[in-house]
């Protein structure tokens, strides 16, 4: 016996001497518009420091991507990216087991993980066993450089465990992505990399869910970075959040609800929906069409009451929607919230829209004042209340308040929307854009004191009239909230 055990312990030793004189060419494969490579970096500079020699390959340059992908089909590696592969003896690990790196920087073999499980069919039990793997779709929103700004999207799918996805958990789990800021007027060509940070994540209501019933389908509001991790210039938000954080207890949290009128365009006529039906293309004088019914009064509601159903399943609250005073003009209210998130929901509500009203053959415009004449414009109504607001205000507290307002009126307009003073001309129930005006359930107003609050002795909300449909409403609601910030340190010292 005893020369048996011998005898297995040289030929262990042996092997284990001969594997320590197997060559070694340590690749890190790598793609720098990954969120996940990054993280991967200091795992990297980690093993050199230690004597490791490991050659990165970055997959966007042409060169170092054909060397990549003939290691990884030499060796039939299916991971993408992050990827540790021996280019000599085909060792492999994925990017994201950081506990064996140095075991495969040493050349101890890694095993395979297990073949990822096959999911169940509908209406098949499932009884495979181990994790469920799923492709989820995010897809990346963001507000671009113009003025006004448009929403843009990007698309990106990632293989996710199942049980990971958890509304809790999807924040801290989907990465950080990169665009191109020079096609969104956020960058020169010469240095185009912008970085896309998810701050509010909500279920996808155009894709269904998987046949687990769970959720692998998601929207990314996201702010814009620049290359130094840094808000960028065109990052209103993080204006608001500072803002937010900055101001004193009275107006801390101020609650807001939005009121977004728009337009449904016809993409082939470029006029609004149903005008073409009409003699010259005009349709009947303004007058029954406001929360108007029947087929010739009204044009677009599918769109729009399926808007607010997607946006409600997405967890974005419209509490109401209605036809308004031009043909093929509609509105929708949202949820009045805390003013951060508020103007989050704007956006998203905003892209489920358009991205409804897409599959339509239908465009959304936010224009002011889409048809020139006789004809209502388009306004975003801003309806907003601090605590003191709700809890203690009066009457005569109100009427200062409103009274103060007029002193920023004129810095008010550059934040409450392009071309807006095609819409504010007094007529069309609108204030002038040259004056300021408050009053009692009065629609010619700038602002407005609801029959609500009137009848509550002036606890309650305001409605600031002048906004145009095509604000940002980080830049409108950081203004507002400022403004209103200073009043009350003016008209609410300590006696």
């Amino acid at each position: 016996m005893s020369c048996k055990k011998s005898d297995k312990n040289k030929k262990s030793k042996a092997k284990s001497k001969a594997k320590s004189k197997q060559k070694h060419d340590l690749v890190y494969i790598m793609n720098p518009g990954c969120g996940w490579c990054k993280k991967s970096d200091p795992v990297v500079d980690e093993l050199i420091k230690k004597g490791y020699e490991i050659t990165t390959l970055d997959i966007t340059k042409p060169e170092e991507a054909e060397k990549a992908n003939e290691i990884k089909s030499k060796y039939n590696a299916q991971c993408g990216t992050p990827h540790f592969v021996d280019a000599e003896t085909g060792n492999q690990v994925c990017g994201f087991r950081e506990d064996v790196l140095e075991n495969w920087a040493k050349g101890e073999e890694i095993p395979a993980p297990p073949p990822r499980p096959q999911q169940p069919q509908p209406g098949q039990p499932n009884n495979q066993q181990g994790p469920q793997i799923a492709d989820v779709k995010v897809e990346y929103i963001w507000l671009d450089g113009n003025s006004p700004s448009n929403i843009r999207s990007k698309v990106r799918y990632q293989k996710m465990n199942l049980s990971m996805i958890q509304d809790q958990n999807m924040m801290r789990i989907i990465p950080h992505t990169y665009f191109d800021g020079s096609s969104t007027n956020q960058t020169e060509t010469t240095n185009s990399d912008c970085i896309l940070k998810p701050v509010k994540i909500v279920p996808n209501p155009f894709d269904a869910p998987a046949n687990t019933g769970q959720t692998i389908s998601w929207i990314a509001l996201c702010e814009v970075l620049d290359e130094n991790n840094k808000p960028h210039s065109s990052n209103a938000r993080r204006i608001l959040q500072q803002s937010v954080i900055q101001t004193q207890e009275t107006v801390k949290q101020m609650i807001v609800g939005f009121e977004q009128e728009y337009v449904m365009i016809d993409t082939k006529t470029q006029l609004p929906m149903g005008w073409s039906d009409y003699e010259n293309s005009t349709p009947p004088p303004q007058g029954k069409y406001y929360c108007g019914v029947g087929a010739d009064n009204i044009k677009g509601r599918k769109i729009a009451d399926t808007h607010a159903m997607l946006c409600n399943t997405s967890g974005i609250g419209v509490v109401g929607t209605n036809a308004e005073v031009m043909l093929g003009q509609w509105e929708y209210q949202t949820t009045p919230k805390h003013i951060l998130s508020a103007a989050d929901e704007v956006i998203i509500s905003r892209f489920i829209l358009q991205r409804l009203a897409e599959d339509m053959n239908v465009s959304i415009s936010y224009d002011p004042k889409p048809i020139e004449g006789d004809w209502n414009g388009s306004g975003g109504h801003i309806n907003f209340s601090t605590d003191y607001m709700r809890r203690e205000a009066d009457l005569p507290y109100l009427t200062l308040l409103c009274a103060s307002m007029e002193k920023y009126h004129e810095e008010s307009m550059q934040y409450y929307g392009v071309d807006n003073d095609k819409r504010l001309t007094g007529k069309h129930e609108t204030s002038s854009i040259e004056s300021y005006s408050w009053g009692e359930s009065d629609r010619t107003a700038s602002i407005r004191i609801p029959l609500s609050t009137i009848q509550n002795n002036g606890r309650g909300h305001l409605e600031d009239r002048r906004p145009a449909a095509n604000i940002d409403p980080y830049q409108a609601f950081n203004h507002l909230l400022n403004s209103i910030s200073k009043i009350n340190e003016e008209i609410l010292q300590p006696v």
